[in-house]
């Protein structure tokens, strides 16, 4: 058998790390950030401690990287969501739909984004990081795509900045009530069909609610 190329080690490490990245997230919304161990995240990705310990020297490194990946990725989400091109209000209303359906489709990571904030103190100092500068671009495109409504007449007048943040706001609470029911009907028995149905129309209703802030009076 030929030796592996260096590509190929690149693609193997890149994989093993995305392995222990996500086992860290089940591990995480299971025992929550204080109770959870490097070897915890190994048992769960079926991978050797020792390995797990190469690509990350302790679990604040583990975690540091799995919160910037994660707020990466939701931001570049939302930065080329909102540059398409589509009537504003559409563009929102679908924007929430898109966010809070991930409820369904990947509870575990949408666990993960709501309650990694309470821990930020465990992976960072506070000069380190601002929580207020990463909100603030990612509110960003949501704002842009605001002014631009209301230059066009779609959106009421109002502080763009604002308004992207009550949107971002109501679509939160949404998500949290959202994770709460799916609970709530998964520990009495429905089926995945019936839960599906329920949690269908609650996000239909988020996200027309989500986009009244916007409607002109």
């Amino acid at each position: 058998m030929s030796p592996r190329t260096k590509k190929q080690n690149e693609s193997i490490r890149e994989q093993r790390k995305q392995e222990i990245l996500q086992a860290a997230i089940y591990v995480y919304v299971l025992k929550g950030y204080s109770a959870t161990t490097l070897s915890d995240v190994a048992d769960q990705a079926g991978l050797a401690h020792g390995l797990v310990y190469y690509y990350f020297k302790n679990k604040k490194m583990l975690f540091r990287e799995l919160y910037e990946n994660m707020m990466d990725r939701s931001l570049s989400y939302t930065t080329t969501y909102f540059e398409r091109d589509a009537p504003v209000l559409e563009k929102f209303e679908d924007y929430a739909f898109l966010i809070c359906e991930r409820i369904i489709e990947d509870p575990l990571t949408q666990r993960f984004y709501m309650r990694i904030s309470l821990d930020l103190h465990h992976l960072y100092e506070p000069e380190e990081l601002s929580p207020f500068e990463w909100m603030k671009n990612f509110m960003k495109p949501m704002a842009q795509a605001i002014e631009s409504g209301i230059h066009q007449g779609m959106i009421r007048q109002g502080d763009a900045y604002l308004l992207a943040m009550q949107f971002w706001g109501a679509v939160s609470q949404g998500l949290s009530y959202l994770d709460q029911r799916l609970q709530e009907l998964t520990s009495i028995g429905l089926t995945e069909i019936e839960i599906k149905e329920e949690i269908g129309e609650k996000i239909r209703q988020i996200a027309l609610s989500s986009v009244a802030i916007f409607k002109l009076g």
